[in-house]
Protein backbone atom coordinates (compact mmCIF):
# COMPACT_ATOMS: atom_id res chain seq x y z
CA UNK A 1 0.00 0.00 0.00
CA UNK A 2 3.05 2.14 0.88
CA UNK A 3 4.20 1.60 -2.74
CA UNK A 4 1.55 2.43 -4.63
CA UNK A 5 1.14 5.96 -2.64
CA UNK A 6 4.05 6.84 -2.76
CA UNK A 7 3.79 5.68 -7.34
CA UNK A 8 0.60 7.94 -7.02
CA UNK A 9 1.96 10.53 -5.26
CA UNK A 10 5.26 10.78 -7.92
CA UNK A 11 3.59 10.55 -10.55
CA UNK A 12 0.62 13.87 -9.18
CA UNK A 13 4.00 15.55 -8.50
CA UNK A 14 5.77 15.16 -12.20
CA UNK A 15 2.10 15.74 -13.60
CA UNK A 16 2.11 19.15 -11.51
CA UNK A 17 5.40 19.97 -12.26
CA UNK A 18 5.30 19.45 -15.77
CA UNK A 19 1.89 21.27 -16.53
CA UNK A 20 3.52 24.24 -14.62
CA UNK A 21 6.39 23.82 -16.98
CA UNK A 22 4.07 24.51 -19.78
CA UNK A 23 3.33 28.46 -20.58
CA UNK A 24 0.78 29.10 -22.58
CA UNK A 25 0.76 32.33 -24.21
CA UNK A 26 -2.56 34.16 -24.94
CA UNK A 27 -1.48 37.56 -26.69
CA UNK A 28 0.50 37.71 -29.91
CA UNK A 29 1.78 41.53 -31.79
CA UNK A 30 2.76 40.41 -35.65
CA UNK A 31 4.21 43.16 -37.61
CA UNK A 32 3.40 42.59 -41.39
CA UNK A 33 3.36 44.24 -44.83
CA UNK A 34 0.76 43.33 -47.97
CA UNK A 35 1.10 43.66 -51.00
CA UNK A 36 -2.57 45.11 -51.85
CA UNK A 37 -4.95 46.32 -54.64
CA UNK A 38 -7.30 49.81 -54.82
CA UNK A 39 -10.83 50.20 -56.16
CA UNK A 40 -8.93 50.51 -59.86
CA UNK A 41 -7.26 47.31 -61.28
CA UNK A 42 -3.73 49.17 -61.92
CA UNK A 43 -3.36 50.58 -58.45
CA UNK A 44 -1.05 48.35 -56.64
CA UNK A 45 0.93 49.17 -53.26
CA UNK A 46 2.03 48.12 -50.16
CA UNK A 47 0.36 48.45 -46.60
CA UNK A 48 2.19 48.28 -43.63
CA UNK A 49 0.48 47.27 -40.57
CA UNK A 50 0.43 45.57 -37.12
CA UNK A 51 -1.75 43.40 -35.08
CA UNK A 52 -3.12 42.48 -32.12
CA UNK A 53 -4.47 39.46 -30.79
CA UNK A 54 -5.95 37.62 -28.25
CA UNK A 55 -6.12 33.42 -28.30
CA UNK A 56 -8.98 31.62 -26.85
CA UNK A 57 -9.84 27.83 -26.79
CA UNK A 58 -6.87 26.23 -26.46
CA UNK A 59 -5.55 28.53 -29.50
CA UNK A 60 -8.31 27.65 -32.07
CA UNK A 61 -10.03 31.39 -31.84
CA UNK A 62 -7.94 34.36 -32.13
CA UNK A 63 -9.93 38.09 -32.03
CA UNK A 64 -7.30 40.51 -33.66
CA UNK A 65 -7.20 44.29 -33.93
CA UNK A 66 -5.54 45.48 -36.82
CA UNK A 67 -3.99 49.08 -37.91
CA UNK A 68 -2.27 49.78 -41.13
CA UNK A 69 -1.39 52.71 -43.65
CA UNK A 70 -1.05 52.57 -47.88
CA UNK A 71 0.01 55.39 -49.68
CA UNK A 72 0.31 55.10 -53.54
CA UNK A 73 2.12 57.26 -55.73
CA UNK A 74 -0.98 59.13 -58.44
CA UNK A 75 0.66 59.23 -61.66
CA UNK A 76 -1.08 58.07 -65.15
CA UNK A 77 -0.24 58.71 -68.82
CA UNK A 78 -2.80 60.15 -70.35
CA UNK A 79 -1.87 61.16 -74.22
CA UNK A 80 1.48 60.71 -75.23
CA UNK A 81 3.53 62.84 -72.96
CA UNK A 82 0.80 64.41 -70.52
CA UNK A 83 0.91 62.62 -67.29
CA UNK A 84 -2.25 63.32 -64.73
CA UNK A 85 -0.57 63.89 -61.62
CA UNK A 86 -3.25 63.82 -58.56
CA UNK A 87 -2.53 63.83 -54.78
CA UNK A 88 -1.20 60.09 -53.64
CA UNK A 89 -3.89 57.79 -52.82
CA UNK A 90 -4.04 57.22 -48.72
CA UNK A 91 -5.73 54.40 -46.73
CA UNK A 92 -5.24 54.44 -43.15
CA UNK A 93 -7.00 50.59 -42.05
CA UNK A 94 -8.71 49.30 -39.17
CA UNK A 95 -10.06 46.12 -38.88
CA UNK A 96 -11.39 43.50 -35.88
CA UNK A 97 -11.14 40.06 -37.32
CA UNK A 98 -12.50 36.73 -35.57
CA UNK A 99 -10.04 33.54 -36.75
CA UNK A 100 -10.86 29.88 -36.28
CA UNK A 101 -7.75 27.11 -36.94
CA UNK A 102 -8.61 24.39 -38.90
CA UNK A 103 -5.18 22.28 -37.46
CA UNK A 104 -5.21 22.54 -34.22
CA UNK A 105 -1.52 22.05 -34.31
CA UNK A 106 1.20 23.32 -31.55
CA UNK A 107 3.49 24.32 -34.58
CA UNK A 108 1.12 25.58 -37.15
CA UNK A 109 -2.02 27.02 -37.88
CA UNK A 110 -4.39 27.56 -40.90
CA UNK A 111 -7.23 30.20 -39.26
CA UNK A 112 -10.36 31.20 -41.56
CA UNK A 113 -11.90 34.19 -40.63
CA UNK A 114 -13.67 37.55 -41.41
CA UNK A 115 -14.88 40.49 -39.31
CA UNK A 116 -15.74 44.59 -40.01
CA UNK A 117 -13.43 47.39 -41.43
CA UNK A 118 -13.29 51.05 -41.22
CA UNK A 119 -10.98 52.42 -43.82
CA UNK A 120 -10.40 56.07 -44.44
CA UNK A 121 -8.93 57.34 -47.82
CA UNK A 122 -7.98 60.15 -49.35
CA UNK A 123 -7.95 59.79 -53.32
CA UNK A 124 -7.85 62.47 -56.33
CA UNK A 125 -8.86 59.52 -59.16
CA UNK A 126 -8.84 60.40 -62.70
CA UNK A 127 -12.26 60.09 -64.30
CA UNK A 128 -11.92 61.42 -67.65
CA UNK A 129 -9.39 62.94 -69.99
CA UNK A 130 -10.10 64.58 -73.30
CA UNK A 131 -7.89 66.12 -75.89
CA UNK A 132 -8.20 69.16 -78.58
CA UNK A 133 -5.98 68.37 -81.76
CA UNK A 134 -4.96 70.85 -83.39
CA UNK A 135 -4.42 71.28 -87.60
CA UNK A 136 -1.39 68.99 -87.44
CA UNK A 137 -3.15 66.30 -84.91
CA UNK A 138 -0.86 67.82 -82.14
CA UNK A 139 -3.29 68.14 -79.10
CA UNK A 140 -3.77 71.58 -78.24
CA UNK A 141 -5.19 71.21 -74.68
CA UNK A 142 -6.18 68.62 -72.67
CA UNK A 143 -9.59 68.50 -70.69
CA UNK A 144 -8.57 66.38 -67.14
CA UNK A 145 -11.90 65.00 -65.01
CA UNK A 146 -10.93 63.81 -61.66
CA UNK A 147 -12.37 62.88 -58.17
CA UNK A 148 -11.68 63.57 -54.57
CA UNK A 149 -12.31 62.02 -52.01
CA UNK A 150 -11.31 62.18 -48.27
CA UNK A 151 -13.57 60.21 -46.23
CA UNK A 152 -14.33 57.15 -44.06
CA UNK A 153 -15.42 54.05 -45.59
CA UNK A 154 -17.59 50.79 -43.22
CA UNK A 155 -17.45 47.42 -45.17
CA UNK A 156 -16.27 44.25 -44.05
CA UNK A 157 -13.21 41.52 -44.81
CA UNK A 158 -12.39 38.01 -45.07
CA UNK A 159 -8.73 36.65 -44.52
CA UNK A 160 -7.12 33.09 -45.02
CA UNK A 161 -3.98 33.03 -43.09
CA UNK A 162 -0.65 30.21 -41.94
CA UNK A 163 1.40 31.07 -39.41
CA UNK A 164 4.52 28.50 -38.10
CA UNK A 165 5.66 29.21 -35.02
CA UNK A 166 9.53 29.04 -34.96
CA UNK A 167 10.39 29.04 -31.25
CA UNK A 168 7.83 29.54 -27.93
CA UNK A 169 7.02 32.96 -28.66
CA UNK A 170 7.94 33.94 -32.46
CA UNK A 171 5.78 32.92 -35.61
CA UNK A 172 6.21 33.89 -39.26
CA UNK A 173 3.25 33.90 -40.97
CA UNK A 174 0.95 34.80 -44.71
CA UNK A 175 -1.92 35.50 -45.35
CA UNK A 176 -4.47 36.77 -48.54
CA UNK A 177 -8.02 38.04 -48.22
CA UNK A 178 -10.24 40.81 -49.61
CA UNK A 179 -12.01 43.96 -48.11
CA UNK A 180 -15.26 45.57 -49.29
CA UNK A 181 -15.55 49.28 -48.33
CA UNK A 182 -18.91 50.76 -50.06
CA UNK A 183 -17.81 53.77 -52.00
CA UNK A 184 -13.97 53.03 -51.76
CA UNK A 185 -14.47 49.79 -53.31
CA UNK A 186 -13.19 46.04 -53.53
CA UNK A 187 -9.51 45.72 -52.23
CA UNK A 188 -7.39 42.26 -52.17
CA UNK A 189 -4.18 41.96 -50.39
CA UNK A 190 -1.50 39.34 -49.56
CA UNK A 191 1.01 39.56 -47.43
CA UNK A 192 3.71 38.39 -44.47
CA UNK A 193 4.31 39.04 -40.95
CA UNK A 194 6.30 38.14 -38.39
CA UNK A 195 4.65 37.88 -34.58
CA UNK A 196 5.72 37.71 -31.01
CA UNK A 197 3.89 35.73 -28.25
CA UNK A 198 3.38 37.00 -24.81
Amino acid sequence: MNKLYLIVSFHLLICSFTTAQVINYKNSIRVGIDYMSLDAPDDFGLRYGVRYGRYFADDRIVIEGSLGYLNIKNRRLVINNFYFEGRPRQRVTADLTALYDLLGASRQALRLGGGLSVWHRKDEVLREARSFPGQNGQPLGIEVVSEKADETNPGFHLVVEYEYVIRARTSLGGRVGMANLDKAGISSFAGVNVGYRF
